[in-house]
């Protein structure tokens, strides 16, 4: 399944106003531009949890970190299980023009990783970041005192943006810069434990948020981080907010989002 992914992730049709994007397990996504860019999202691709913490990993990652092919992997906050310590060394090596954004608590890990200065974008809270065929956007998140400079982020590619949560708790107030961006898409957090939402919460984030179409993550991978209910939280997004398409991917499964008004699949 790996090697078909990045060979799909490489040779596969993204339509000209689009993204296609994969759920890779955990908080990780990748997406696929129509420019043929390859952009990673917090990829936990590695046991480094369960060699870091005894965490073992229940669900396999959709790639192994020598099938990635990226152009940037960007971070919203340096715990392992996002800012991955055994993958992203690898991933590094084997994509020299790669490169790397997160915020200040990123920075330790990405020395580690061997990531030099000039690949790096620092991502500060309240910015619209510039990456080229992308923009970023950030707020802070609420993930307590474990991760200080955490970040909730905005992916814009041209005419679809992707709200993604990363670890936080539900704050409406720090977030709604980004709901005024109208996103197309939004990835919640799950899990309900560290500080991060549970299902219901993310339901109702959803429902703030009002874009198109909802895809939970974070759940079913680390037992002691949270299950995650994710068919509660379809079951609460069709309460809460009917007109929002919620649904649920399998590692490695891709979903197309075209511009408002075009097909998505």
């Amino acid at each position: 399944m790996c090697n078909e992914l990045t060979r799909e992730m490489r040779e596969g049709r993204v339509p000209a106003d689009g993204i296609r994007f994969y759920w890779l397990g955990q908080a990780g996504f990748a997406f696929c531009t129509a420019s043929g860019k390859r952009i990673f999202l917090d990829p936990y691709l590695s046991d480094a949890c369960e060699r870091l913490f005894g965490f073992k990993r229940l669900s396999l990652p959709a790639l192994r970190p020598d099938d990635v092919e990226a152009d940037w992997v960007i971070l919203t906050h340096e715990h392992a299980d996002h800012q991955d310590p055994d993958a992203l060394p690898v991933i590094a090596r084997n994509n020299p023009n790669c490169r790397f954004a997160g915020p200040a608590g990123c920075v330790p890990g990405l020395d580690a990783a061997g990531v030099p200065a000039e690949r790096r974008v620092l991502l500060e809270p309240n910015r619209r970041h510039d990456l080229g065929d992308l923009a970023v956007h950030t707020v802070p998140a609420d993930h307590g005192d474990i991760s200080a400079s955490a970040l909730a982020l905005v992916l814009e590619f041209g005419g679809v943006r992707v709200m993604a949560t990363g670890d936080t708790s539900w704050r409406p107030a720090l977030f709604k810069p980004l709901y005024d961006l109208q996103p197309d898409v939004v990835l919640p957090a799950i899990n309900g434990v560290f500080g991060n939402m549970n299902h219901i919460d993310a339901a109702r984030l959803v429902s703030e948020a009002k874009p198109r179409f909802a895809i939970p993550c974070h759940f079913w991978t680390l037992a002691e981080q949270g299950a995650g209910d994710p068919a509660g939280f379809l079951n609460a997004c069709a309460v809460m907010c009917p007109g929002v398409k919620a649904m649920l991917l399998r590692p490695g499964e891709g979903f197309t989002v075209e511009r408002r008004g075009g097909t998505n699949k």
